[in-house]
């Protein structure tokens, strides 16, 4: 039985039942009748040997609170363990922001930020380390073992989380003009530490330090040429050890095919691929290599061996499992599997202009050309049926989770861009535009390097400037525009030889949680917010390839998801599978990208208009509901809350906004933590869970579970059409995408039939879902192992995870 406590300090006294009483009670406060304190404290004195320290005391307590597995215990151990830390960094003499600031300059770690005394005194007045009590044990977890800046080799640990915060609103408003810069640290700070703004794990991370890495994903596609897939692998290796995961798309022929007029048979696309994951795992991401994920079409020559390229029971050369795979098919494709019907199957070298088709939101022109091919004999064709094919690759997904899904035609279709987007990111939620670099040189120039070739009527040829408009007779052209026939300078245009505009794309994210938005009014500011903080974080960022910054600040991508819908959706008593829940979700995403909407046309006004805006739709006012999937609004009754016609005006009025895409809807699996809230749109899997990582375990417990258990529900009891419907809505109000999971019990002998994964890809297909992301199968009802390890103050390994690319 336990008598002897070892204070810090090294004294002994004996143990005080009254003190540990004190603890508890103290700790108990504002949780009312969620918690049994008494109980928490015998049970934890039960479980202790004769002698322990005044600290192992304390985590026993906290231990015993998230054993009884719940929220309000999971809120009774935050207040213990925000004492913990308080204790472990500082012991009874916190530092002020500007002291703090100070020995993080001196030890390397921080940047000096250009405050005067009198400002940092502000902030010192603004910090409000009481709301650390607020906080959940999961969510002061991460960001001590996650964010904080830290020195992880010896287990010296610096910031508590409201630092981190005051760090990072420092950081983001630094540059602002000195008339609003502290008005916008107080906002940035409020938001962050309110958790209404959540910030992506680059954020929290290098914020304010010299680690100037922000962007979450970089995507990229490369040629049919051996230099063009030479300066993919440089892109993937260099960003990868800069943070970030990547989206690869590579346009390649396909084994046996011709090269250098068939001299050389071509080795297909595996031995690519395998170069590829060499290049992402070479480096390291605090301590684990990076990842990926490849995206090819259904289509493509080599189909049946690339989707099983992670199967584990394919030979070893045909098996690359250290990447994802997605594949991409469009409504035509899904008509010939409704229809049980072949397709042929071709790439970019043996039909060019269908493969380029079928990259186009223009889909009639694509099966033109494909009942083109099909009539010419003098075509050779591989048939295969399209229904196997799919079954095939819903059966990866199924066995493997992780062979993913996009539609080709879709996202290029319901999109502001004017160019050609051939691909997603790592997970699956972003859709923007990329174009192949023509030499590893270009990666390095600093200013763009788009040009277009052309023939004039009078035989001469010119090379003009992509970045200059030209005068012709319809007016003030950008070269990407020109056209056969524009007149320039009074000599018509003959043909157009080569168009050449190289772009890298990178996802800068964010998330805004619903659950704490309180009115319109905040919503909008909110919002302002988020977009301000991804363009501070865009421009301050340095990029290794210097066309990668080129191409970020001129396109400007935004990417702001909803987090936290699952638990607002309990606290309203609305339900995913029915059509008021359906409603329901309809409005929050309305009201997510209207509000989005008008904050990027202010800072537009403010900032200026994203310089590549002229590559978008954006001045000619559009909008996501010109061209969301009309299939949508079959699900239930749905009316618009905002005037949207007025906001178009506007927008034509401003020539554009500020950015290219606004929206876009991330797992947050790991900022979700840190905001203490349900991941991104998904329906949560248990009241309580154990999340892991390679070095990290979190106690996870649904926002207010203990009183709304009853409203919530569970991600396994939501049917795969149900899940479809949610996020064809949200997606009917997202520019970009979705990483889209669905959900199974697959218990005992259950099985999923081929004709249940027929049906539900036609009707993702049906309602216009540009991805499909996870499957995640419940196989069992196993009890949880609890690891008491895991509340173990400052660790004294590297805790932060392999890549946390869009994750948040």
């Amino acid at each position: 039985m336990l008598q002897t406590i070892l204070k810090r300090d090294g004294h002994v006294e004996p143990f005080t039942p009254s003190k540990l009483n004190q603890w508890g009670e103290w700790a108990a406060t504002t949780l009312g009748d969620a918690v049994d304190w008494p109980s928490a404290v015998l049970e934890t004195v039960s479980a202790l040997p004769d002698t322990v320290s005044s600290r192992e005391l304390q985590l026993q307590l906290i231990r015993t609170c998230l054993n009884f597995d719940s929220w309000s215990y999971n809120r009774m151990a935050g207040r213990l363990y925000a004492t913990l830390i308080r204790k472990d960094l500082y012991r009874n003499n916190r530092p002020s922001v500007q002291q703090l600031h100070r020995k993080l300059q001196a030890l390397g770690y921080m940047e000096v930020l250009a405050y005067s005394d009198a400002e940092y005194a502000q902030a010192e007045a603004l910090i409000d380390h009481e709301r650390d009590f607020e906080y959940a044990h999961y969510q002061l977890h991460t960001h001590l073992t996650k964010y904080a800046i830290a020195d992880r080799v010896n287990g010296t640990y610096f910031e508590s989380p409201q630092f981190i915060y005051m760090r990072m609103a420092m950081a983001l408003a630094v540059d602002q003009p000195r008339a609003r810069r502290m008005r916008d640290l107080t906002c940035f700070y409020e938001h962050l530490s309110n958790n209404r703004i959540n910030a992506p794990t680059p954020n929290h991370v290098n914020l304010g330090t010299p680690l100037r890495g922000y962007a979450s994903c970089c995507l990229y596609t490369v040629d049919d040429n051996a230099r063009s897939i030479a300066v993919g692998n440089h892109i993937a290796n260099t960003m990868t050890y800069m943070s970030a995961g990547i989206g690869a798309h590579m346009q390649t022929r396909s084994i046996n095919d011709p090269v250098r007029g068939g001299v050389i048979r071509h080795q297909g696309k595996l031995p690519y691929y395998r170069a590829l994951v060499a290049e992402v795992k070479s480096n390291l991401q605090n301590g684990r290599g990076g990842a990926c994920t490849t995206y090819f079409p259904i289509f493509d020559p080599e189909v049946e061996t690339l989707l099983r390229l992670k199967n584990p029971m394919s030979t070893a050369d045909r098996k690359i499992r250290g990447m994802d795979y997605s594949w991409g098919g469009n409504r035509f494709f899904a008509r010939k599997v409704a229809r049980n019907e072949p397709v042929f199957l071709f790439n970019c070298h043996t039909a060019p202009d269908l493969q380029a088709a079928l990259y186009s939101a223009d889909e009639a022109t694509f099966e033109a050309l494909y009942a083109r091919y099909e009539q010419d004999e003098r075509f050779a064709k591989t048939w295969v049926s399209a229904r196997e094919l799919l079954v095939t690759a819903s059966n990866e997904w199924n066995e493997t989770g992780r062979v993913y899904e996009h539609n080709i035609a879709e996202m290029n279709r319901h999109t502001p861009f004017k160019d050609t987007i051939y691909s997603s990111n790592l997970c699956a939620e972003i859709a923007l535009p990329t174009a192949p670099y023509n030499h590893i040189t270009e990666l390095y120039c600093e200013r763009d390097i788009s040009f277009v070739d052309i023939e004039l009527a009078d035989g001469a040829r010119r090379r003009l400037d992509g970045g200059k408009p030209v005068a012709t007779q319809r007016g003030q052209q950008w070269p990407d525009d020109l056209l056969a026939g524009d007149v320039l300078a009074g000599v018509p245009i003959k043909r157009i030889v080569r168009r050449s505009s190289p772009e890298v794309a990178t996802c800068n994210l964010a998330g805004i949680v619903v659950s704490n938005i309180e009115s319109d009014a905040q919503y909008a500011e909110v919002a302002y917010y988020a977009l301000l903080m991804i363009d501070k974080c865009i421009h301050l960022a340095h990029y290794e390839l210097p066309q990668v910054g080129v191409t970020s600040r001129n396109r400007l991508n935004a990417g702001v998801g909803i987090l936290g819908l699952a638990h607002l959706m309990a606290r309203r008593g609305k339900r995913y599978t029915d059509v008021a829940g359906k409603q329901f979700i309809h409005e929050v995403a309305e009201r997510h990208y209207y509000h989005l909407l008008r904050a990027s046309l202010q800072l537009g006004k403010e900032l200026g208009n994203a310089p590549w805006m002229h590559k978008t739709r954006w001045p000619e006012g559009w909008l996501p509901l010109d061209t969301c999937n009309r299939n949508v609004d079959k699900i239930a009754p749905f009316s618009s809350r905002y005037d949207w016609e007025a906001l178009r005006a506007q927008i034509i009025d401003n020539g554009g906004i500020r950015n290219s895409v606004l929206v876009a809807h991330m797992p947050t699996e790991t900022s979700a933590n840190a905001s203490g809230t349900t991941n991104g749109l998904y329906p949560i899997r248990e009241l309580t869970l154990i999340k892991t990582d390679n070095h990290r375990v979190n106690y996870w417990a649904a926002p207010e579970g203990d009183t709304l258990a009853g409203h919530y529900q569970s991600a396994w009891d939501i049917p795969a059409r149900d899940m479809t419907e949610l996020y064809a809505i949200v997606q009917k109000w997202t520019d970009q995408g979705i990483s889209a999971d669905f959900y199974r019990r697959v218990i005992g002998d259950a099985c999923i039939d081929s004709t249940e994964l027929i049906e539900s890809y036609l009707y993702r297909v049906k309602l216009g879902l540009k991805s499909k992301y996870y499957m995640n199968q419940k196989t069992s009802n196993g009890m949880k192992d609890i690891a008491h390890a895991a509340v173990a103050a400052p660790e004294t390994a590297d805790q932060v995870a392999e890549c946390d690319a869009c994750t948040l």
